[in-house]
Order: C-alpha cells, then sequence, then structure tokens
C-alpha cells in the first residue's frame, strides 16, 4: 500500500537542499505510522472487547458525545 504524505513546505526544502535527509525522512515517517497504526489497532481491539456487551446504541454515543463537546466548549469560553 502506498501513502502520500504531505510535508511543510520547510522540511521539504531541507530534505531537497539535503538529499541524505529524504531517507532518514521518510523511514521515521514509515516507522511512526506503523507504530500509530498498530497502537490504534490495540486499543480499537481492547474497546471493542470492553463493549461488545453495552447496551448503548450508536445514537447514545452520539447524544453524549456532544453533550461532552458542548461542555467543553463552554469551559474553555469558546461558546
Amino acid at each position: 500500500m502506498s501513502i502520500e504524505v504531505e510535508l511543510p513546505q520547510e522540511i521539504e526544502l531541507t530534505i531537497k537542499a539535503k538529499r541524505e535527509l529524504g531517507t532518514l525522512i521518510r523511514k521515521r515517517i514509515e516507522r511512526d505510522i506503523v507504530k500509530d497504526i498498530k497502537n490504534d489497532i490495540f486499543i480499537s481491539g481492547i474497546f471493542n472487547d470492553l463493549l461488545k456487551d453495552s447496551e448503548m446504541t450508536e445514537a447514545d454515543v452520539n447524544e453524549i458525545d456532544q453533550k461532552m463537546k458542548r461542555e467543553m466548549m463552554e469551559k474553555l469560553g469558546w461558546r
């Protein structure tokens, strides 16, 4: 699978000026993305196991989500 990543202009210019950095940066991005994806899959599996017997509906979850966001915005003074 191939994924295209857009880098900030300053990093892109630095890579163009110093070509050897391109390989190092590409390997770092690949390693970080793989690590993040593995963590996300692991956490998703844990939540699926915890919630498999839950009686909450998706509508319940959406309602709680909206309420939490609304209250956070109010506490932060964004509303």
